[in-house]
C-alpha cells in the first residue's frame, strides 16, 4: 500500500471516530475524569479531611450509570445563593451514555434514569459556625433548609447549565424517618419527597457546556414541549458532623421510587465516608 493511501485511510478513519456519536463518549470521560480530580483537590472538604469513596456505573454489570462520580465545587455561587458565605462541594452522577445517540439517558424520557442524579452534597457555614445547617437548634430537619442544596444543584447547576431562565423544582415531603446506622455512622435524617421540575429532553439550540458531560440531546426524544415539568422521586440522607461543622447529604432522584431503591442499595449504601 501506497504511504499516500495508507495515510488518506487513517485520515478517514479519525474523521469517522470523530463524528461518530462514541466520540462524545470518549470525549465526556476524558475531560470530566481530568475536571473532577482537579475539583477534588481544591475542595473545601479536603481541607476538613473528609473522603468519601461513591461507586460508579462500573460497579454494577447492568447499564445504568456513568462510569464514575464526579466533583464539582461552588462556593461563590451557593453563597450567592443562600445570600451569605457558604463552603459548598457538590458529587454527582447521571444516567449512563447510550452510545448510538452519543448521549446520556437522562433525555430518554422511556428510561428509568431520565433526569436521574445520584451523589452527595457537602455544605459548611463560612460565618456562622455554630448553625447546624439542615437543622434546628433541638436537631429536628429544617426542612426549608435541607431541600435548598438540592433546589439550588437542580435550578442552578444542571437546568441553568442548559441555559434553562427561571427553572422549577417544587418538594412534596412524602415522609421522613430516623436511620440509626448507615454507612457506617450513626444517627441520620432521611427524607423522601416527589418533586415536580423539568425533564431533560429538548431541541438543541447552542453550544452549552453541559453537552461536554451529558452530550447533546437526541433529536429523537424532542417532545413539543422543551424540558417538560416532569414528576420525579427524591431521597435525601443528612447528618450533620460535629466535629467538621459541616452538614454531609447522600441523595438521589429518578422518575421511580424503583430506581431510588436499587440506587439506595447498590451505590448510596456502599460509598465510604471516611473522617479523618
Amino acid at each position: 500500500m501506497k504511504p499516500i493511501i495508507k495515510k488518506t485511510i487513517i485520515c478517514l478513519i479519525i474523521i469517522l471516530f470523530i463524528i461518530s456519536p462514541f466520540f462524545q463518549y470518549i470525549k465526556s470521560i476524558s475531560v470530566m475524569k481530568i475536571y473532577s480530580y482537579i475539583c477534588e483537590k481544591d475542595s473545601f472538604i479536603k481541607e476538613l479531611n473528609i473522603d468519601i469513596n461513591m461507586p460508579g456505573g462500573l460497579a454494577t454489570s447492568e447499564k445504568d450509570w456513568y462510569p464514575f462520580v464526579m466533583t464539582f465545587n461552588d462556593n461563590e455561587g451557593f453563597s450567592s445563593f443562600m445570600d451569605r458565605k457558604m463552603n459548598f462541594t457538590v458529587l454527582y452522577n447521571f444516567g449512563a451514555f447510550e452510545y448510538l445517540n452519543g448521549a446520556s439517558m437522562l433525555y430518554n424520557p422511556d428510561s428509568n434514569y431520565y433526569g436521574a442524579f445520584y451523589g452527595a452534597y457537602f455544605v459548611q457555614e463560612a460565618d456562622r459556625e455554630n448553625h447546624k445547617f439542615g437543622f434546628l437548634d433541638n436537631g429536628d430537619i429544617n426542612i426549608e433548609e435541607a431541600l435548598l442544596p438540592g433546589t439550588y444543584d437542580i435550578n442552578e447547576l444542571v437546568l441553568g447549565g442548559y441555559g434553562l431562565n427561571n427553572p422549577i423544582s417544587d418538594y412534596k415531603i412524602d415522609s421522613i424517618k430516623e436511620v440509626d446506622t448507615y454507612i457506617g455512622y450513626n444517627n441520620w435524617s432521611v427524607i423522601d419527597a416527589t418533586v415536580m421540575t423539568h425533564g431533560h429532553n429538548h431541541r438543541y439550540k447552542e453550544n452549552y457546556q453541559a453537552y461536554i458531560q451529558y452530550g447533546k440531546p437526541p433529536s429523537k426524544y424532542n417532545g413539543k414541549q422543551d424540558f417538560p415539568v416532569t414528576k420525579f422521586k427524591s431521597r435525601i440522607y443528612m447528618k450533620y458532623l460535629s466535629e467538621k461543622k459541616c452538614t454531609v447529604f447522600l441523595y438521589a432522584i429518578a422518575p421511580n421510587i424503583k430506581t431510588i431503591e436499587n440506587c439506595d442499595k447498590n451505590f448510596l449504601q456502599k460509598s465510604i465516608l471516611k473522617i479523618k
